[in-house]
């Protein structure tokens, strides 16, 4: 007998701390990671894994260093520096806020009809990862 796939669970915008306490088991399980880098003073993070309330795979990428000046720190900022915000650094932790960006139409409405296809994709969750200095996932282990 085979399985028959779950439908997707309805589109929720929710932000309940349960879903990051969900993250972080799915981060301590391997199922979820968050990793930070920096190349030539620009930062970045990576989440990729499944969401943990849909349990779709997806992957969140996003940059970590602002540009202060607009002009891509060729001149001097205000009170002098490059323009650039400091770059994440191994003694800070990092705090990523990330909403399901899964690519997976799911039901909207009372109803339960499918999203229609100019609709969003994504459950609608958002949770937060902390990222502890040098250690990963705050709790976690290193």
């Amino acid at each position: 007998m085979t399985q028959q796939p779950q439908p997707p669970v309805p589109y929720l915008q929710t932000s309940d701390y349960r879903w990051t306490e969900s993250a972080f088991r799915l981060l301590e399980a391997g199922a979820l990671t968050a990793t930070v880098t920096a190349r030539d003073n620009i930062a970045s993070a990576v989440v990729d894994g499944v969401c943990p309330r849909c349990a779709h795979p997806f992957t969140d990428r996003r940059s970590l260093t602002a540009v202060t000046n607009g002009l891509g720190g060729t001149r001097a900022a205000p009170g002098g520096g490059t323009g650039l915000a400091e770059p994440v650094g191994a003694a800070e932790a990092v705090v990523l806020d990330v909403t399901c960006s899964c690519g997976v139409p799911h039901p909207t409405g009372e109803t339960g009809a499918a999203a229609d296809a100019t609709a969003v994709t994504g459950c609608g969750v958002s949770f937060r990862i902390e990222l502890a200095p040098e250690h990963g996932p705050v709790g976690g282990r290193p």
